[in-house]
C-alpha cells in the first residue's frame, strides 16, 4: 500500500525535511521534494481495525502512521458489533502534516436513509451535521424525533418518532419520509420533421433528463409540432388546432423553439443555458404542489388534478392547463414517413389538451383544491400515455408550478 512504500530512518527523514525547509540545492540540482507526513488514528473505545481507502492496514486504534506520502486518504475504522461516527474521514495529507483523527464507536445507533440521498439529519430538533445515508451513533435509549431537510425539497411527514434500543442499530428506511421537489419546472419545445436542427433539441432534453438531479418531479418537458417547413408533419396534423394555439400564444416564429416555464429561450439549442434555467427555477417555492391521477383505459380519460397548498396562495389570473402526451413515438414502428432531418423517434409528444382551462383563484393553506377534467384518448398504447398539469398565467403565460402522472412510473422519478 502506498503509505508503506517509504519509511526513512530518523536521520534521513530529518535531513530531507531540513533541505525542504531551507530550499537547499547542490550542483544545480533541486532539493529533495519528499517531505513525509503523519496520521494518528484513535477511537473510543480503542481496538478498532484501521482501514485506508477501504483496505485493512493490519493496525488497530490508537496507532500513528509515520512517513506517509502527501496524498488523499480515506480513513475508516471497524469493530464487530459497533458502528463508527463518522463512517469515514477523507484526508488531504500535505508534506510535514501531523494529523490526528478521532472516531466514536457505539452499539446503539440509527441508520437513516432517504431518496434522494443527501438530506440533512435532524435529531430532536438539532442538526447532527450528517446527511443521508448515515449512521447516527451515541444516542441514549428511548424515543427520539427524527426529521430531514433538503434544499428545494418538501419533506413529509415533518418528523418521525423512533424508539432507540440500547446495543441495537436500527434502520430508518428511505420510505419513512417522502421527499419531493418543491417545484416542477416545465420545458416546452417546438419542432418539425423537416427542421434540420430539431433533433438536437430532443437530444439535449433527453441528456438532461438522464441526469439524477433532473427527475420527473423536478422537470417536465413536452414537444409540440409546428406547421413549417412541412405542413404535412403527422405530429402536427393529428391535432393542428391545439398545436397551433400553443405556438401562436407563444409567438413561435422559428423551429426549433424552447420555453422554460413559459419564457422563451434565446437559443433553443444551448443545453447549458437550458439546464441553468431549470436549476434556477427549482429554487422558487410557489407554496403549493400538484398531484394528478388518470384512467387511461377510458376513451375519455378522466383526470383529477389536486392543488396542495402549504400556505395561502392567490392564483387569480392563472389557469390550469392540462395536456395528454405520448412518451415515445417511433415512426418506423407506426409506419409513418420520416422528414428530411432524419429523426424517427420522438419523445413526450403533445396529443390533446383540456378545451377550456379552468380559471384559478385563492388557495388556503392545508385545503386541497381538486379539478376534474377529461382528455380525448385515441388508439395509442396505454402504457405510453402520460398527463401533465401546468398552472399558467392567462396573459403573460408564465408557469409557476406543474405536475405529471404516468411519466414518473416510467422514468423513475420520486413518487408523489
Amino acid at each position: 500500500m502506498r503509505f508503506f512504500k517509504y519509511r526513512p530512518r530518523r536521520w534521513t527523514q530529518a535531513l530531507a525535511t531540513l533541505l525542504v525547509l531551507l530550499g537547499v540545492a547542490s550542483c544545480g540540482r533541486e532539493a529533495p521534494s519528499f517531505a513525509p507526513g503523519d496520521i494518528t488514528v484513535v477511537s473510543t473505545p480503542p481496538g478498532a481495525a484501521i482501514l485506508f481507502d477501504g483496505q485493512d492496514t493490519g493496525e488497530v486504534t490508537p496507532h500513528t502512521f509515520a512517513g506517509l506520502y502527501a496524498a488523499r486518504y480515506v480513513i475508516s475504522v471497524i469493530m464487530p458489533d459497533f458502528v463508527s461516527t463518522p463512517g469515514d474521514i477523507p484526508v488531504d495529507l500535505a508534506p510535514l502534516d501531523d494529523i490526528t483523527l478521532a472516531f466514536a464507536l457505539s452499539k446503539t445507533a440509527l441508520l437513516i436513509t432517504s431518496q434522494p440521498a443527501g438530506a440533512r439529519i435532524i435529531i430532536d430538533g438539532t442538526d447532527t451535521g450528517l446527511v443521508t445515508p448515515a449512521t447516527v451513533a451515541n444516542l441514549a435509549p428511548g424515543a427520539v424525533d427524527v426529521s430531514l431537510a433538503l434544499d428545494t425539497y418538501v419533506v413529509s411527514p415533518p418528523s418521525f418518532t423512533v424508539e432507540v434500543i440500547e446495543d441495537s442499530v436500527l434502520t430508518v428506511p428511505a420510505e419513512t419520509f417522502a421527499l419531493r421537489s418543491q417545484r416542477t419546472v416545465v420545458l416546452e419545445g417546438f419542432a418539425n420533421i423537416n427542421c434540420g436542427p430539431c433533433p438536437q433539441l430532443t437530444d439535449n432534453l433527453l441528456a438532461m433528463r438522464a441526469k439524477p438531479e433532473f427527475t420527473a418531479d423536478r422537470v417536465l418537458y413536452i414537444e409540440y409540432a409546428v406547421s413549417w417547413p412541412n405542413f404535412s408533419d403527422p405530429l402536427y396534423q393529428y391535432n393542428p388546432t391545439e398545436n397551433s394555439d400553443r405556438f401562436t400564444n407563444y409567438v413561435v416564429l422559428g423551429a426549433p423553439g424552447l420555453f422554460t416555464d413559459g419564457v422563451k429561450r434565446t437559443d433553443a439549442l444551448d443545453a447549458v443555458a437550458m439546464e441553468a434555467s431549470v436549476t434556477a427555477g427549482l429554487l422558487i417555492d410557489p407554496g403549493f404542489r400538484i398531484d394528478l391521477s388518470a384512467d387511461f383505459s377510458n376513451p375519455q380519460i378522466p383526470v383529477a388534478v389536486t392543488l396542495q397548498p402549504d400556505r395561502d396562495v392567490d392564483l387569480t389570473g392563472y389557469n390550469l392547463f392540462v395536456a395528454l402526451f405520448e412518451q415515445e413515438i417511433d415512426f418506423n414502428e407506426r409506419g409513418l414517413t420520416p422528414g428530411t432531418n432524419g429523426q424517427t423517434v420522438f419523445h413526450n409528444v403533445f396529443r390533446d389538451r383540456v378545451d377550456t382551462p379552468p380559471a384559478l383563484g385563492q388557495l388556503t393553506a392545508g385545503t386541497p383544491q381538486v379539478y376534474d377534467v377529461t382528455l380525448a384518448r385515441s388508439d395509442w398504447p396505454l402504457d405510453n400515455l402520460a398527463v401533465m398539469a401546468l398552472v399558467q398565467h392567462g396573459t403573460d403565460y408564465t408557469i409557476i408550478q406543474a405536475g405529471s402522472y404516468g411519466e414518473l412510473e416510467k422514468t423513475g422519478g420520486n413518487p408523489r
